[in-house]
């Protein structure tokens, strides 16, 4: 497209040598139709609308860390129960109605009594989301065995037996299954989704514990301190805090040993352990 200009030289001052000449073309954008507004305002919008949303359901496995960032080799959650109004430290199976019979022959009752570990997404009971679940079944190691055979009280054992029930405390002992080939690893680990987690982007999950006694059929609820506490407070003495984090060489959670009182790191030459210590709930 040309635009003719006519430029009347009379009109131009008088004595100049030169001269200015003012051309009214506007260089500012106009749109001339609403194509870019109606594709990027209504017709990606509608085409959201009308497919289903992606979503990443990936989950990745998170390994247990201290807080400087060292391999923890044993997770040990510790159970203490009220027997005739006190905490036995450590509280045996004796203890919660087990007999040596369940033990030794590993019978149902013992086999599949069970620590749950749940994980919400804050310690708010109000708002609070179930993330995941960990059931931990109880198991014997290699300590609650005897090592060789013998007579004690006038009670033949055999290497390999289970010790008796007043000999055995409740504890659950979770091994990194790739230094510890032999031991119990299930709840090593924790699992969430991929996407959730960033370099930079940590998330806090909440840990609640209760234990399922399959011979007495009773569910106790486990709390962090040995104290009691009123209800108003006793809130805050029901979660563990779990800090899950990622950066360049993978995927992590620790322990957190701020939040509550009931965790403990223990470093030696060889090895790095974390024991969470959890208490039969009382409330005042």
């Amino acid at each position: 497209m040309f635009v003719k200009y006519a430029i009347n030289i009379s009109s131009l001052s008088s004595g100049t040598t030169a001269s200015t000449i003012n051309i009214p073309i506007n260089m500012a954008y106009q749109m001339v139709d609403n194509a870019d507004i109606i594709q990027t305002n209504f017709v990606d919008v509608q085409v959201q609308k009308a497919m289903n949303p992606i979503l990443d359901y990936e989950k990745v496995r998170f390994t247990p860390v201290d807080m400087s960032g060292n391999l923890i080799i044993n997770i040990n959650y510790n159970l203490f129960f009220l027997s005739n109004g006190v905490f036995p430290t450590p509280t045996m199976y004796s203890d919660i109605g087990m007999s040596d019979d369940d033990l030794k022959y590993e019978t149902n009752y013992f086999t599949q009594s069970y620590l749950q570990l749940k994980f919400y997404d804050t310690d708010n009971n109000l708002t609070q989301n179930l993330i995941t679940q960990i059931d931990v079944y109880s198991m014997l190691t290699q300590d609650d065995l005897y090592q060789q055979g013998g007579i004690l009280n006038g009670v033949y054992f055999i290497k390999g037996q289970a010790k008796p029930a007043h000999q055995v405390p409740l504890d659950f002992m979770l091994s990194n299954p790739l230094l510890v080939p032999k031991a119990f690893y299930e709840g090593y680990y924790i699992y969430s989704y991929k996407s959730d987690i960033s370099i930079g982007t940590p998330k806090n999950l909440y840990m609640s514990a209760t234990y399922n006694n399959a011979k007495t059929g009773s569910i106790t609820n486990l709390m962090t301190d040995s104290v009691p506490y009123a209800i108003d407070n006793l809130v805050n003495k029901l979660y563990t805090k779990y800090t899950l984090y990622k950066d360049t060489t993978g995927f992590f959670y620790q322990v957190d040993n701020t939040y509550s009182d009931n965790v403990t790191y223990i470093k030696n030459q060889n090895n790095t352990n974390v024991f969470v210590n959890l208490y039969q709930i009382q409330a005042l």
